[in-house]
């Protein structure tokens, strides 16, 4: 029999909230594999540049330097998300240059992003010891997942090649930060910290509308009988992305 009250912190956390974190954490594993799968076979990061240099900024932290509360099945989890963001983050070194459009700065790119998430790390550890984060990293969490979705939007309305960008991947950030959500929301111990209520929905609902903005040019390419849209084949996606900017702006 399986000893869950060793895995798992079952004092301060019901089966319900373990089982969705758990499952929304988890699941973020089978996006990196999806996000380490093709780079290798693309040669292209889907995920925004600055971004990533958070994530593995917050892992790092969350693995080595901080001890969520959630028991050592959920450290574990931290460190997983870590070391498959190793590869992921040897992928933005290398073909990161490909989301800059800033010819100058291509050539400073590698050690600018690492000084990024050396900087994300340090301010992750001091965001909770000096109290301004919760017991599993949620706060930071968040606000660093709010930030991805954000620049994911703005990185895919930038694109007339969306063959790049997984659907697999955004579904499973999406359900993945959904179930999160819903935990952050019903634990008790959160109960009257409505930022995190706040960024953690606002989150959830840019990745859904990340997916229905995917969902839709490709959908146009399809209709436009290209397939997946080439380069100078999608002047409809580029003026949809112009408008959608625009109206963000």
């Amino acid at each position: 029999m399986i000893p869950w009250d060793k895995l798992l912190n079952l004092k301060d956390y019901t089966p319900l909230e373990l089982a969705l974190f758990c499952s929304g954490c988890y699941l973020w594993v089978i996006v990196y594999w999806v996000y380490i799968k093709d780079i290798v076979k693309k040669q292209f990061v889907e995920v925004p540049i600055f971004a990533a240099c958070g994530n593995i900024g917050w892992e790092f932290t969350w693995s080595f330097l901080l001890v969520t509360d959630m028991g050592p099945l959920m450290q574990f989890c931290y460190r997983a998300w870590f070391f498959f963001d190793l590869f992921i983050f040897y992928g933005v070194l290398r073909y990161g240059w490909k989301q800059v459009q800033t010819q100058t700065l291509r050539p400073y790119l590698p050690p600018l992003l690492v000084l990024i998430a050396v900087f994300h790390a340090a301010a992750f550890y001091f965001m909770f010891t000096s109290g301004l984060d919760t017991s599993i990293g949620a706060n930071s969490a968040f606000l660093l997942n709010m930030t991805l979705s954000i620049l994911y939007i703005f990185l895919l309305v930038r694109q007339t090649d969306v063959s790049n960008f997984s659907m697999a991947a955004a579904w499973g950030k999406m359900v993945g930060t959904g179930t999160n959500t819903v935990f952050m929301n019903i634990h008790p111990a959160y109960a009257g910290n409505h930022f995190l209520h706040f960024i953690s929905i606002v989150t959830t609902t840019l990745d859904c509308f990340y997916i229905f903005w995917l969902w839709r040019m490709r959908r146009q390419a399809v209709l436009a009988g290209a397939g997946v849209p080439a380069a100078g084949q999608a002047s409809a996606l580029s003026t949809a992305a112009a408008s959608l900017t625009s109206a963000v702006s």
